[in-house]
């Protein structure tokens, strides 16, 4: 057991990040992007506007600080009004909005206000997420439930919200941020895991119902990254759970990198590294 643990997630030993020309993308008939969806899916994205929900640190603030780079336009949402608003100063054009990703009626409000600033939404980054470490007899249901709540509802939502606004503009992008512990059988990380297999479920979906929109769906798998969300997250398992320290992870940077890709080329889905293509069962 303990070498298929160290495969599949938290033993950093031997770990090797894979530099961004070799990674994978798959379309949607079994990864050789000959998809016969969305044929015509790039897009421009200077002068765009972006949401990126959990904005205030990690992938979330380097995908921001990325897309501004780029000459988007950016509307930062996340709980942390001061890191926002910190945020923001250094980032043209951009619009801090805290909003709690739980908070359903309030993150309708969110997105109609940046409707309202900017006039248009062109693209949305669900990156908003939390793990939660249990075993399956210490789950507590309040805990699953927000879990659920803001790894899969959160971005539904979201999506539900900026839907109208991207239908009536004639297109736009989503990009959902999921993880590699969805293909990933992990002891302790069983809610969070499932939460994010829910969210490919969705993702897929909402990939197939929405391209006679124009609206592109993708999504990202990071790996492990060197942020706080390890430190972040939920629940005290008896057995300790899988490690909490990310630090020799990939960078945030590097993932931001991959939601660009996403952005800029439409393909379904785009993996940190071999690894979880191949978990994932797509070919290379």
């Amino acid at each position: 057991m303990a070498a298929v643990l160290k495969d599949q997630f938290y033993v950093l030993g031997g770990f090797r990040r894979v530099p961004a020309v070799s990674i994978g993308c798959a379309g949607d008939t079994g990864g050789d992007g000959t998809d016969g969806i969305q044929k015509d899916r790039t897009m421009q994205i200077k002068d765009r506007v972006f949401i990126v929900t959990g904005a205030s640190s990690g992938i979330g603030r380097s995908t921001a600080i990325a897309l501004s780079d780029r000459g988007v336009k950016v509307a930062l949402l996340a709980r942390s009004t001061d890191a926002l608003k910190e945020l923001a100063q250094t980032l043209p054009g951009s619009l801090p909005v805290p909003a709690d990703m739980t908070q359903f009626e309030r993150l309708r409000e969110a997105i109609g206000a940046v409707h309202r600033h900017y006039g248009r939404i062109d693209g949305l980054i669900n990156n908003a997420g939390r793990s939660y470490a249990a075993s399956v007899e210490e789950i507590d249901p309040a805990l699953f439930d927000e879990i659920f709540h803001l790894n899969v509802l959160g971005p539904i939502v979201a999506m539900q919200a900026v839907i109208p606004v991207m239908r009536g503009q004639g297109g736009g992008s989503i990009v959902n941020v999921n993880s590699g512990t969805a293909f990933m059988t992990i002891p302790q990380y069983s809610v969070y895991s499932s939460s994010k297999r829910a969210l490919l479920g969705f993702s897929l979906t909402a990939r197939a119902e929405l391209e006679k929109d124009g609206i592109v769906v993708s999504e990202v798998y990071p790996y492990i990254t060197a942020t706080n969300f390890g430190k972040n997250r939920m629940g005290n398992p008896a057995a300790g759970g899988p490690s909490a320290n990310y630090a020799e992870g990939d960078r945030p940077e590097f993932v931001a990198g991959l939601i660009l890709q996403a952005i800029e080329e439409g393909q379904a889905q785009y993996f940190a590294n071999d690894r979880i293509r191949k978990m994932a069962g797509v070919a290379p």
